[in-house]
């Protein structure tokens, strides 16, 4: 599973702790995927793309360099957490 994949799916269990989101289907709902299209992501066979991307560190405020493991910051805050 590439990192990109691996950070964003750590990210729905994040956003979920934070009460940011109530379920995982919420977070497919507001980037527009299907909840079966995160199943094939965890099993390697489909990714998110780069529209995925945008919208999500659009909607959430989180920094791309993290969803890409270059940074550890995960959200573009002063106080964000470190991971």
């Amino acid at each position: 599973m590439s990192t990109p994949d691996k950070n964003i799916l750590r990210l729905i269990d994040i956003l979920i702790f934070q009460k940011k989101i109530n379920y995982r289907n919420d977070f497919c709902e507001e980037i527009g995927i299907l909840r079966q299209t995160v199943s094939k992501i965890k099993k390697g066979t489909n990714h998110f793309t780069v529209q995925h991307i945008e919208i999500i560190c659009a909607k959430y405020n989180v920094s791309a360099n993290w969803i890409f493991g270059i940074d550890k910051k995960v959200f573009n805050t002063p106080d964000s957490i470190e991971i």
